[in-house]
């Protein structure tokens, strides 16, 4: 009778599970404790929150599914699979095993089972309870429960299955444990190293990170991708009130991203078999199993050594020149450094010895050249990253942020292409300039810093500049006028107030202000509160100084006499109430309704130059013979410093910590 050959030995199966109970038991018993605080809290409450409304359940699974499981499941999946191939990273035991009577199919076949068993095992323990929770408060929703169930498996094949693969590659646990985290984040990894390196060589990138391999680090790409949207039923109340009614439906945002990884899971488990078939016995303890991945090892750690010790190296020692951006020889010197360290450190790890400096010049010469070269092709800008600016079509939204020498700063965002051409006019102005901006060294006296952001249908564009105060400079000249211009200083004062889709406020209603000054007979600070007129006239004597472009003028003075003699060491204050609907339908107020009210204040300084402010407060009797505002040149004269022990005391924002009653004024003026 002819023999049978089986691929599935059912007593290693029992031996795995009953050897390596505590591990999935643990696994089971903590997992157990989520159902188990969930009953606690329903029975707190008195089931009375969720009665009626099984679309919560499916709300938590799919947020278990979506921010949860794949955390769980990348460290989960290491420990199984290191439970269930332990035998292959020690010499007498992987022995012993392949000298049994199963084939090497057969232990291949089985161990995968066992070990899938184990991943899954605690997931039905917690699905189990939490089904049985949910049953009890009469939330059990069937359709969310099967595709939580089917996230839960494809999730858990994939990781189970990367956890094998790199299990193979490798010969010791330790080795295992860095190449598994390796596998998961080195795509995320290097793109960020190479956005660091592009930040160093080109002018104003920076934080150049887009994610575009993001997806070959699958819990990184999982955890950004995945989400959950929940849909509410709108309601009109009587009074035009818009609320959110019971959960119309529930949906798991590109949860098929779950099924791509699954079957990549698959191709991951024929790629573990075809090197667990020509695995020799004899690699249990190297570092890398496999023959042909050694040369991949060794210039793989090359590179990620110069690329992260090129660039400490070089922020250590020859960034003390501060240049504007990197200098590509003395960083390619760093990084070659860096490499070859690198190299020879992945060359013992291989060799398992010290001894690899024989032979070893040629691939120190590659790794050598190898480096320089990747350090010069990046600081050539091959994609025009660094003298890029987006056309005004493609533009949503914009937005820019000026800080300026003495602390003043202004930031305006606006999707009005007039305005966004303005901002782009800048942005072409500083790269026109870029080659002088590069050849000087910092740091620079009198510089002013320009943050330029950009929005796109799909992406985010941001450059940040510090650039110097300088007449001949056109992008400083369009700078100073973009600080001063109408529209801009409008946004940068009264954006948060105005009703526009992109903030939500449907409503705002002026409801007083506050004026801080001076008062020469106490000589005291008085905040005076102003009456709704006092206050509508102040809001309109403002706007008449922004459209005379009086707001901004002092932002880039350089000569601190004359700033400080210029602007006004006061602020006032305009108080709105608004009315604005709520972002996320989940925030919803006491009344159920997604219109919510808010106070909020709009406070600024003025200079010498807002003519029209001073006049309405001169005109309302905010300001008399009694009551003035001090420039900050006024106020530092009359300022006594004192010691942190002294009485009655504060913090001044300008010139440090004074005492709270002013000297008379007559001697300072």
């Amino acid at each position: 009778m002819p023999s049978k050959t089986s691929y599935f030995n059912p007593a290693l199966f029992r031996k795995n599970l009953a050897r390596f109970w505590p591990l999935w038991g643990g696994a089971s018993a903590l997992g157990a404790l989520a159902p188990l605080y969930l009953l606690a809290a329903l029975i707190e409450e008195g089931f009375f929150y969720t009665a009626g409304q099984p679309l919560e359940a499916t709300i938590g699974y799919y947020s278990i599914l979506a921010y949860i499981v794949p955390i769980v499941s990348l460290f989960y999946a290491a420990l199984c699979a290191l439970a269930v191939w332990s035998y292959l990273y020690n010499a007498r035991s992987v022995g012993m095993l392949h000298s049994l009577p199963i084939t090497r199919k057969g232990l291949f076949v089985t161990s995968l089972l066992s070990g899938l068993c184990m991943m899954l095992i605690p997931y039905a323990v917690t699905g189990a309870l939490t089904v049985l929770v949910s049953l009890l408060a009469g939330i059990f929703e069937p359709a969310g429960l099967l595709v939580t169930i089917l996230g839960v498996l494809g999730e858990s094949l994939f990781y189970f299955s990367a956890a094998t693969l790199i299990v193979f590659i490798t010969g010791n646990p330790f080795a295992f444990a860095a190449f598994y985290f390796i596998f998961h984040f080195i795509a995320a990894g290097m793109e960020w190293l190479v956005s660091e390196l592009m930040t160093e060589f080109y002018l104003g990138v920076s934080q150049a990170y887009t994610g575009v391999v993001e997806f070959l680090s699958p819990t990184v790409f999982l955890l950004r991708k995945l989400e959950v949207f929940a849909e509410y039923q709108q309601i009109t109340t009587p009074g035009g009130w818009i609320e959110n009614g019971g959960i119309q439906s529930v949906t798991l945002v590109n949860g098929w991203l779950i099924a791509v990884y699954a079957l990549v899971g698959v191709v991951l488990l024929a790629g573990a078999w075809a090197l667990y078939r020509r695995r020799r016995s004899e690699s249990a303890g190297d570092v890398v199993a496999v023959g042909w991945m050694k040369p991949v090892f060794r210039y793989g750690v090359a590179l990620c050594a110069a690329l992260t010790g090129g660039t400490l190296l070089y922020a250590l020692f020859a960034q003390a020149s501060y240049h504007v951006t990197a200098r590509p020889v003395p960083f390619a010197v760093c990084m070659a450094i860096a490499g070859i360290v690198g190299y020879y450190i992945a060359s013992m790890l291989l060799a398992k010895s010290l001894k690899v400096f024989r032979g070893s010049g040629k691939g120190a010469l590659a790794t050598l050249l190898a480096s320089a070269a990747l350090c010069f092709v990046i600081a050539a800008d091959p994609f025009g990253v660094e003298d890029y600016v987006p056309g005004a079509g493609e533009l949503t939204d914009a937005a820019v942020r000026i800080g300026t020498v003495y602390g003043r700063s202004l930031y305006a965002s606006t999707s009005d292409p007039a305005m966004i051409e303005k901002l782009l006019d800048l942005h072409q102005a500083i790269v026109a300039e870029k080659d002088q901006l590069k050849g000087r060294k910092q740091p620079w006296e009198n510089a002013f810093y320009v943050d330029l952001s950009y929005w796109t249908p799909g992406d985010h564009v941001g450059r940040y500049y510090s650039l110097p105060v300088s007449g001949e400079s056109e992008a400083a000249r369009l700078a100073m006028a973009l600080a001063a211009d109408p529209d801009t200083q409008e946004n940068n004062l009264f954006r948060n107030v105005t009703p526009s889709d992109s903030n939500d406020i449907i409503a705002s209603r002026l409801t007083g202000g506050t004026a801080g000054v001076y008062n020469t007979e106490t000589r005291q600070r008085e905040d005076i509160d102003l009456t709704m007129e006092q206050a509508n006239a102040l809001e309109a004597a403002v706007r008449r100084d922004i459209q005379a472009g009086r707001l901004g003028r002092t932002m880039f003075l350089t000569d601190y006499e004359e700033y400080s003699r210029s602007v006004y060491d006061g602020e006032l204050y305009l108080h709105y109430n608004l009315t604005y609907h709520r972002e996320n339908p989940d925030e919803r107020n006491s009344s159920g309704s997604t219109r919510d009210t808010e106070s909020r204040s709009v406070y600024f300084s003025i200079s010498i130059y807002c003519t029209e402010t001073l006049n309405a407060l001169e005109d309302m009797g905010v300001l008399d013979n009694t009551h003035r505002l001090l420039t900050q040149a006024e106020q530092e004269a009359m300022t006594e410093y004192t010691d942190w022990d002294s009485a009655g005391g504060y913090y001044g924002e300008y010139y440090g910590y004074a005492d709270t009653a002013y000297p008379d004024p007559g001697a300072a003026f």
